[in-house]
């Protein structure tokens, strides 16, 4: 990197390192500005609090000490910005020890010409808390590193304790330069004779990339096999009930949000819970996610989070430590709610807003953060207290004043915001039979075609919900849709999401096709909302 020379005479040189917070889930990247000047000699560390600055500073200084470095009677000012990151709390600021250092030793060497030649990258980034001897220790979060990796189109210099190592895959660590301490990093910079090599580095690293890619994809056709039994098993198991099977696996298909209500026993809890193994593998990129707001973990799956019927809206959404609420921690995965009628309404409403954004912002006296709440939301809830209203083999022993403030709880908004609300019931072959999309699972498994079906939907799976809104005009849903008196009588919002379980329909079931008939059985997926405002059941 090329040192920034400032003409004011005070300020004779400056030099530039950087690092990163985990602030949230965001990674915000930090500039680390070292001047020396003349003025009265010290070491002034801006931008943190006064405690901060104080710890940092002797940490430093003893550090720099340790490799033989002595800080020289000058003033030597370092700036961090940006500096509002010193008001939020839980932050870890000691990270920042080694980039501090590292700016110091490049400004001294910037300062004095007879010095050996020092390698300065580009822009580099460094992160480690210095122990007196200077020791790198370990960092409290280094996947956020592995972010800017997958982030970057260019290849960063990395500088990091050599304990981060063991969390970071295996395709990012030949990308960083790990270190046990400061005097390590500060002789391979001295090493460097030739900045050339660093290019060559990184053609050795596209090299290794491409390798690892490889690996990827022989291993990808064992899994998807793997994949396909898996899909089987759970499609033979969930048609017991196929009409709850068939809103699953189209749940599934569009990651739609789903609410099955029904008299208690008809497997709505058993089915929902399977949605998470029908649901594509982890992708890098929301692996990173997860690990992010988890914490380092090892093993890392798509979350099922399951948060009891007695959790508070700060339970839900965020509390006041500016720790994630189940909404974040079930990012990427799914947040199952069982007995949806049971929690209270404050906390069924707080729901509303992070469905829409697919984020939370917590604005707290320690700070504001913002985590992300990317969830497909399953839910099950009887209709009533005893669960037995609607049924037609056994009687509602509930009062109807009951039954309606049992259901008031999950309010109009709330409900417009299920993609699929299904009303299931004990299976009936005289009636299920007559859902076009229940005749078609049930021939193909009749006929032996489960294993066609799992890999068609594994197919459609992979493709994402890039592909859904394409296929309307296709197949001229629209002008069935429009004469539909149901659809008409939906909200902007709930008019969308039928438009997209149509396509998650056609997508799953192809051979059936899209005509007037087929949109009416589709809406018999989207019935509760009909159901709950029948005036007459209470």
């Amino acid at each position: 990197m090329r040192a920034d020379f400032s003409k004011n005479k005070d300020l004779k040189l400056m030099v530039k390192t950087y690092s990163c917070l985990l602030v949230g889930v965001d990674v915000v990247t930090l500039e680390i500005e070292t001047v020396i000047g003349s003025g009265f000699s010290g070491l002034s560390i801006l931008g943190l609090s006064a405690e901060a600055t104080r710890d940092m500073r002797e940490r430093v200084r003893s550090a720099l000490e340790s490799i033989g470095i002595q800080i020289p009677a000058r003033r030597i000012v370092v700036n961090i910005t940006p500096s509002e990151l010193a008001k939020i709390s839980r932050l870890s600021l000691s990270q920042l020890d080694f980039a501090v250092a590292a700016s110091i030793i490049y400004a001294l060497h910037q300062e004095n010409q007879n010095s050996a030649p020092l390698f300065f990258p580009e822009k580099q980034y460094l992160a480690g808390e210095l122990s007196l001897s200077g020791e790198l220790k370990e960092l409290q979060n280094p996947l956020i590193y592995q972010s800017i990796l997958l982030n970057s189109e260019i290849y960063p210099s990395l500088c990091l304790p050599v304990s981060a190592k063991e969390y970071l895959s295996l395709s990012i660590q030949h990308k960083i330069e790990f270190f046990y301490n400061l005097k390590d990093w500060y002789n391979s910079r001295k090493e460097i004779k030739n900045p050339e090599l660093l290019k060559i580095n990184l053609s050795n690293r596209d090299k290794m990339d491409s390798q690892i890619e490889d690996e990827i994809n022989n291993n990808s056709e064992t899994e998807f096999l793997e994949r396909v039994k898996e899909v089987e098993s759970i499609i033979t198991i969930l048609l017991k009930n196929p009409r709850i099977c068939v809103a699953l696996l189209v749940a599934s298909v569009g990651q739609h949000h789903i609410l099955i209500a029904g008299e208690p026993g008809v497997g709505k809890s058993f089915a929902l819970q399977k949605i998470l193994k029908l649901l594509n593998p982890l992708t890098e990129r929301e692996k990173l996610d997860i690990k992010l707001i988890h914490s380092v973990v090892e093993d890392v799956a798509r979350p099922l989070r399951c948060p009891h019927h007695s959790a508070t809206p700060a339970a839900l959404i965020g509390g006041s430590s500016l720790k994630p609420g189940e909404v974040s921690l079930a990012h990427c995965g799914v947040l199952f709610l069982d007995e949806l009628a049971e929690f209270s309404s404050s906390s069924l409403e707080s729901l509303r807003e992070p469905l829409d954004a697919k984020q939370v912002f917590l604005s707290r006296a320690g700070g504001n953060i913002r985590y992300p709440a990317n969830f497909q939301l399953c839910a099950t809830t009887n209709p009533c207290a005893c669960g037995f209203l609607f049924s037609n083999k056994k009687a509602c022993r509930c009062h109807p004043r009951e039954s309606r403030k049992y259901l008031q709880k999950i309010s109009g908004p709330l409900l417009d915001r299920f993609c699929l609300q299904v009303w299931a019931e004990p299976y009936q072959p005289e009636v299920d039979l007559k859902d076009p999309f229940v005749q078609q699972l049930n021939n193909i498994f009749k006929n032996g075609n489960l294993s066609y079906f799992s890999r068609h939907f594994l197919r459609i799976m992979s493709l994402g919900g890039k592909e859904l809104g394409q296929e309307v005009d296709k197949f001229n849903a629209m002008n069935f849709l429009q004469n539909n008196v149901d659809f008409n009588s939906c909200s902007l919002r709930g008019q969308e999401k039928i438009i997209n379980l149509v396509n998650s329909f056609n997508l799953l079931f192809p051979e059936i096709g899209i005509d007037e008939k087929i949109i009416n059985s589709i809406m018999n997926y989207r019935i509760l909302d009909k159901m709950f405002s029948q005036r007459n059941i209470f």
